[in-house]
Parts: structure tokens; C-alpha cells; sequence
């Protein structure tokens, strides 16, 4: 309980440094220098798909697909530091006809996300900057693993903050225009389960729910890669990589069974660091058609010990869509 209550003064002192940063005193009468300055873009996106069967000799299913997106970057510059604000929401569900009375009745969830990241850098060397970054990811709806063609045939696995994670991070980070790495050896990643159903469905993300806990707060490195470019004329490409590590979860292990053997301890430390590192892995294609519309293909590969896995593929979770995006820019 402490430690819960730890990590949650450091998210608020986090949200809270770069409101003291863009503080303005309007009582000051000393010569102002000049500001930073703002720079945002906003991108709402939707992608339809639409099918229609009547009396069609080859069948079919009537379908209605719909996903939308939301990319948000706001970034404010200063001479000694950088505040980067990235928000990043997708929603998506099909809908389909299956008995051929004209009404979709079987509905699928097809894309659930909910990615906010805030970073303040401070200038601190030529090469380099220290920052503190905060993550928020979790989902809008019920996501559900579907075992038959009906809107009952399903077993519920995760909902809005089951699970939850935030990530807070102090590191350093080395920035270009198109691209910033960032290491971060002191990180706390907090994972929520805030829905009983969820945990009755046998799906815990790592918590220990035994003593009524519902989140687990681990203690490890952070690791954040990320580049966007545009590649050639109206071709773009954008890759996120993070790397997370809890130093925790060696401790966690059987140590009875190492008995002071301190290769055998190496060997366990370095396996538990190859197969328990949580992995996310984004790449999304955009070109650029017109102005309003996008030929779009992303990626989305993830790897976390903690979720359960359903099928063949165990701890890997793979998502990925490709399709005609219509753009919505907001005015700058």
C-alpha cells in the first residue's frame, strides 16, 4: 500500500512540473525574454468499409465496418526544455448481417486503444537531455475472445482499466529531428485490473488479486524508441519500440532451488531478462493520396509474460490493419 501511494505522488508531481513550467507571473515587471513556443497537429482519421447482399446467387454477409483514430501531437519548445504531449485513440467495430434479415446483429470490437504520453526534457548536455516521461495506456470497451459467430459465444478478457498501465519514467534521451531514443533505468509501471469480471474470467495482467489487490506496481528499466520521417514524397513511416523490464521479477522466482549456486543465479537473471522483458512494437505506413486521403498499413506486435495468451501464440499479441483512411486536419 505505501508503494501505491509512492507512485502515485510521483505521477502527480509529473503532471504537475510542467504546469510550474509554463507558469506566468503577470506581476513581474523585469524584461521579458522570449517564450517557447507552441507547435501542435491533430489528425482525426475514420476508414469504412461497407458490403451489401440481396438475393445474391454467390452469398454472402452484409457488413458495416467502421474505425477511427485520433493522432495528437503538442509539443511546447523553450531554451532549456521541451514539453511533448502525444495522444493517440482508436475505436473500431464491425457489423454483420449473418441470417440475411437485413439487420446487423453481430457486432465485433476490431480496434480499442487509448495511448497518452506527456515527456518534459531540460537541455543538459550537448548529446543529451534528462527527462521524466508518464504513460497512460489502457482501453474504451469490452474486449472479448469470440468462439462462435453470436454476440454470446465469447469470454470477456479485458474492459476499460482491466487492464491499466502507467509508466513513470526519469532517464535521458538523445533527440533528432526524426527520431529520439530514451533510457530510463528508474521506471515504476503500475498495471490496474479494476474489474471483477475480468479477474473471474481468469485474467489478472500480473496482479496478485489473492489479498483483494487490484494493481502491481513494478520497479525496472525503460527503454523508448521512436522515428517518424517522411521516406520519400508523400510517403511516411513511424516506428515506436519500448522496452520494459522489471528487476523485481527475478526475486519473484523459486530461490530455493539455487541453493548459493551463484552460475545458476546468473543464468536465471539473464533468462528471466530475455523472456520476461515486455515488448511493444508499432510501425504504421501512411501515403498520401490526396490531402484528406491516406493508404494506411500499421503494426502493432506486443509481448508480456503477464498476459495469459489465448491459442498457439501464448504471451505474443498481433494486430494489424491496412485500408483507405480519410483524414480530418485541424486548422494549426
Amino acid at each position: 500500500m505505501i508503494r501505491q501511494h509512492i507512485f502515485f505522488i510521483l505521477s502527480v508531481l509529473a503532471l504537475c512540473i510542467p504546469a510550474q513550467a509554463l507558469k506566468i507571473d503577470d506581476n513581474d515587471t523585469t524584461p521579458k525574454k522570449p517564450r517557447g513556443v507552441w507547435t501542435h497537429s491533430s489528425s482525426p482519421s475514420i476508414l469504412i468499409n461497407e458490403k451489401l447482399y440481396n438475393n445474391w446467387s454467390a452469398a454472402g454477409n452484409s457488413l458495416l465496418s467502421i474505425v477511427t483514430n485520433f493522432d495528437g501531437t503538442y509539443k511546447y519548445t523553450h531554451d532549456h526544455y521541451i514539453l511533448d504531449n502525444v495522444v493517440k485513440l482508436g475505436y473500431g467495430t464491425d457489423m454483420q448481417d449473418l441470417d440475411a434479415n437485413r439487420h446487423l446483429e453481430s457486432r465485433r470490437k476490431t480496434e480499442d486503444k487509448i495511448d497518452l504520453t506527456s515527456t518534459l526534457s531540460y537541455r543538459a548536455i550537448s548529446w543529451a537531455n534528462v527527462n521524466i516521461s508518464l504513460n497512460y495506456k489502457t482501453q474504451f470497451a469490452d474486449g472479448w475472445n469470440f468462439t462462435g459467430p453470436g454476440n454470446d459465444d465469447g469470454t470477456l478478457v479485458s474492459k476499460f482499466m482491466a487492464p491499466g498501465y502507467i509508466t513513470l519514467s526519469l532517464g535521458f534521451e538523445h533527440k533528432e529531428d526524426a527520431w529520439n531514443v530514451s533510457v530510463s533505468p528508474l521506471s515504476g509501471k503500475s498495471t490496474m485490473v479494476l474489474s471483477e469480471e475480468v479477474i473471474e474470467a481468469g485474467q489478472l495482467y500480473g496482479v496478485d488479486t489473492a489479498d483483494g489487490k487490484r494493481i502491481y506496481n513494478a520497479f525496472g528499466a525503460y527503454v523508448r524508441f521512436y522515428f517518424k520521417k517522411d521516406i520519400f514524397k508523400d510517403f511516411n513511416l513511424y516506428t515506436r519500440i519500448e522496452l520494459f523490464y522489471d528487476y523485481r521479477k527475478p526475486h519473484l522466482m523459486n530461490w530455493d532451488e539455487i541453493e548459493g549456486n551463484y552460475d545458476k543465479y546468473y543464468k536465471r537473471v539473464t533468462k528471466a531478462m530475455s523472456r520476461e522483458t515486455d515488448v511493444n512494437f508499432e510501425m504504421t505506413i501512411n501515403y498520401k493520396l490526396r490531402s484528406f486521403l491516406h493508404l494506411s498499413a500499421s503494426l502493432n506486435l506486443k509481448y508480456d509474460t503477464d498476459y495469459v495468451g489465448i491459442g498457439q501464440y501464448g504471451h505474443w499479441q498481433l494486430f494489424q490493419t491496412a485500408g483507405l483512411r480519410f483524414i480530418f486536419k485541424w486548422p494549426k
